[in-house]
């Protein structure tokens, strides 16, 4: 009866194996592509942890959920938004609850972070500048300049010298 009652307590110490062999942290890298000097603020559900100036790295609690990316600089906006998504994976180690921690080690593990990790740890996150301060491209505004010239406001001499302007 001893021996049983002494395996029980051992058994329940070794419970939520990746909280006790696994780091709870991870570094991440952010690079905004040709763009350098941006702030970028990467988040999940244990906080929000920020790049000062791209490119750059920062120390991220790891979380059993999705780590959202968004960077700012003035003059410049996200070229492709979906960049800023890593989606979380399991540790190696966690499945080691199967054997000793069960149930309960599963969720210590999923409640801490200490079971996932993102295996994408060099985050591109590119950005394209845009034409002026209020965020508008250059596509919006040449569309803009063409329904000019197609409802007769401008004429095609006005209209080809703006686009220049937008263009150069």
């Amino acid at each position: 009866m001893f021996r049983i009652i002494f395996l029980f307590v051992i058994f329940s110490f070794l419970t939520g194996c990746a909280s006790i062999t696994e780091s709870k942290n991870q570094s991440i890298s952010v690079s905004t592509g040709d763009v350098t000097g941006a702030m970028c603020t990467l988040s999940n559900s244990k906080g929000s942890y920020y790049v000062n100036s791209t490119p750059g790295s920062v120390m991220v609690r790891n979380a059993c959920d999705q780590l959202t990316v968004t960077c700012k600089k003035d003059g410049y906006v996200a070229a492709n938004p979906a960049a800023g998504s890593v989606q979380d994976e399991s540790k190696g180690m966690a499945w080691g609850n199967i054997i000793f921690g069960g149930l309960i080690g599963i969720a210590v593990d999923r409640q801490t972070g200490a079971g996932c990790t993102y295996s994408q740890q060099n985050i591109i996150f590119p950005m394209q500048k845009v034409s002026d301060k209020s965020g508008v491209s250059n596509i919006k505004q040449l569309k803009d300049l063409k329904g000019l010239l197609d409802a007769g406001v401008i004429t095609q001499e006005e209209f080809e010298k703006a686009k220049n302007q937008i263009l150069n």
